[in-house]
């Protein structure tokens, strides 16, 4: 992805989705090597007046 997401940001899925706002930055690293995951965003929305939250790769969402 050419741009880095924060936290305070807002994204969607690429497929389509809420707006979902970036709590922080989800990376993750191996024991071996110590070599980084993919990125991985916590993200939260509203499902009508239900929160919501989830962790998505980095591939997967797009800046609003």
């Amino acid at each position: 992805m050419a741009n880095k997401i924060n936290a305070g940001y807002i994204t969607t899925l690429i497929s389509g989705s809420h707006s979902m706002m970036v709590k922080a930055d989800e990376t993750k690293h191996t024991p071996v090597e110590n070599t980084p995951l993919p990125n991985r965003y916590e993200c939260f929305w509203f499902d009508g007046v239900k929160p919501q939250k989830a962790v998505f790769q980095e591939q997967t969402i797009k800046l609003v």
